[in-house]
C-alpha cells in the first residue's frame, strides 16, 4: 500500500523528465546548459520542444507573437531538463534503478485497476498519440521519480481525517454519476487528408466507414474502434475535444504534432449515482498526498537546485 501510495504521489508530473534523444535530422551540437557534473546539449532541447514548436508554428499568431511564445516554451522546456538531470544524478547518488519488472507490474497494475486487457490499453494509447514503448518510459520515469521522493518528502505529508471530509463536502459533483465513453478514431497524417475525412463526416458519410477508408490507426479495418474509457485520466487536449460532445457526434480535429485525430462517441455510459464519503475516502486519500507530495516536491527541488551548481548556456 505504502509503494502504491509513493508511486501515485508523482503522477501529477507525468512525463517530467522525459529523455530526450539525437535528433533525425543533422544539427551543429553544443552545451546549452551544465548541471554539477552533466550536460544539456542543444540537440536534447530540440528534441523535447519539437512538439510544442510545432503546435507554436501551426498557429494563427502573429509572427511577433510567435516568437515570443517560443522563447517562453525554450526556457521552460530547457528548466525541465535541468530539473531531470538532477533527478537522475539524486537517483544515482541513492542508488536508486527501475528494472522491467518494475514496469511490467505497473502496466499491469494499471490495468486490473481499469478493468483493460492488452489490446485496450494501446488502444485508449493511440486515442492520446501515444505508443506503448513511449508509456513504458513514462511509467518508468514515473516510478524513478517515486522513489526518490518517497525518500525525500515521504515523511513530511500527512492527510488528517478533517482534510478528506472538507474535500468530501467541496467535490461532491465530481464524484456523482460517472461516465465512460464509447470512442472511436479517425487518425490522419496531414491537412489534406483531414479535409478530406471531414467532408466526407459532413456529408453524412458513416463514421466507422471513413476511419476503415481513411485513418491511418491500427484500429482503421475495425472502423476506428477504441473501446469504453473513463476518459478522467486522458491528457487535456483529449478531455477538451469532448467537452460538450454528446453520443453519435464527433470532435474536432486534435492536433496530435505528427498527425491529426478526430474522435466519435458511441455512447456515454453513467455509472451510479454518486458514492458516501466512506466509499470514495482512500481515492480522496490519495488525491490529497498527491497535492500534499507535489509541495513538499517543488520545496524539495527548489533544495536541490539551490545546492547544486548550474550555468544556462543559452
Amino acid at each position: 500500500m505504502e509503494k502504491k501510495r509513493d508511486i501515485i504521489l508523482i503522477v501529477f508530473i507525468l512525463g517530467f523528465f522525459w529523455a530526450a534523444t539525437c535528433l533525425a535530422q543533422e544539427v551543429v551540437d553544443r552545451i546549452v546548459a551544465i548541471v554539477n557534473d552533466d550536460i544539456v546539449t542543444l540537440s536534447q532541447l530540440d528534441m523535447a520542444a519539437a512538439p510544442y514548436r510545432e503546435n507554436i508554428e501551426a498557429s494563427q499568431e502573429s509572427s511577433a507573437r510567435k516568437k515570443e511564445m517560443m522563447a517562453q516554451m525554450y526556457t521552460q522546456v530547457l528548466n525541465q531538463l535541468v530539473e531531470s538531470s538532477l533527478v537522475v544524478q539524486e537517483a544515482k547518488r541513492m542508488g536508486i534503478a527501475v528494472d522491467d519488472t518494475d514496469v511490467d507490474n505497473a502496466v499491469e497494475n494499471f490495468k486490473e485497476e481499469h478493468n483493460l486487457d492488452q489490446e485496450n490499453l494501446e488502444l485508449g494509447l493511440v486515442a492520446q498519440g501515444m505508443t506503448l514503448e513511449q508509456y513504458r518510459e513514462r511509467i518508468r520515469e514515473q516510478i524513478l521519480q517515486s522513489m526518490i521522493v518517497s525518500r525525500a518528502v515521504r515523511a513530511k505529508v500527512v492527510v488528517t481525517d478533517e482534510e478528506i471530509k472538507a474535500y468530501y463536502d467541496s467535490h461532491y459533483q465530481e464524484f456523482k454519476a460517472k461516465k465512460k465513453y464509447h470512442l472511436k478514431n479517425i487518425i490522419v497524417r496531414d491537412s489534406t487528408d483531414l479535409s478530406t475525412v471531414q467532408g466526407k463526416l459532413e456529408n453524412k458519410v458513416a463514421f466507422s466507414q471513413v476511419a476503415k477508408d481513411y485513418s491511418i490507426g491500427s484500429n482503421a479495418s475495425s472502423g476506428g474502434e477504441l473501446g469504453e474509457f473513463d476518459i478522467s485520466s486522458f491528457s487535456d487536449e483529449i478531455k477538451k475535444a469532448l467537452e460538450g460532445v454528446g453520443k453519435g457526434q464527433y470532435t474536432k480535429p486534435v492536433d496530435m504534432g505528427d498527425a491529426f485525430q478526430i474522435l466519435y462517441v458511441a455512447d456515454i455510459i453513467s455509472q451510479g449515482q454518486g458514492p458516501v464519503q466512506k466509499e470514495v475516502e482512500k481515492q480522496i486519500q490519495d488525491i490529497l498526498y498527491r497535492e500534499h507530495g507535489e509541495a513538499q516536491f517543488k520545496k524539495w527541488m527548489e533544495n536541490l537546485k539551490n545546492s547544486a551548481h548550474i550555468k544556462i548556456m543559452i
